[in-house]
């Protein structure tokens, strides 16, 4: 049987890493928030720098799952985490 002692930690490995604000869907999305390239979230920056703490997984709102998902049909899914391909 399968317990949380041996379950990976949430925390993703992309907490720390550089990062830089995505580009803007014409409602604002992600409101300067950058995309992390491990787990594909987008996470506030700390220091405008780097991406802030943050778990692998979580509870996204409906329209942050729409959002989400008109970024990626927009920006495509081979956008770095700067912006650039």
């Amino acid at each position: 049987m399968w317990a949380d002692a041996g379950a990976d930690d949430p925390r993703c490995t992309g907490s720390g890493a550089p990062g830089a604000p995505a580009e803007l869907l014409s409602n604002g999305f992600p409101a300067g928030r950058a995309l992390c390239p491990v787990c594909l979230r987008f996470i506030p920056l700390v220091g405008a720098r780097f991406l802030d703490e943050h778990d692998t997984a979580g509870a996204a709102s409906a329209q942050e799952s729409l959002d989400r998902a008109d970024w990626f049909n927009t920006h495509g899914w081979s956008e770095g985490p700067t912006g650039q391909q």
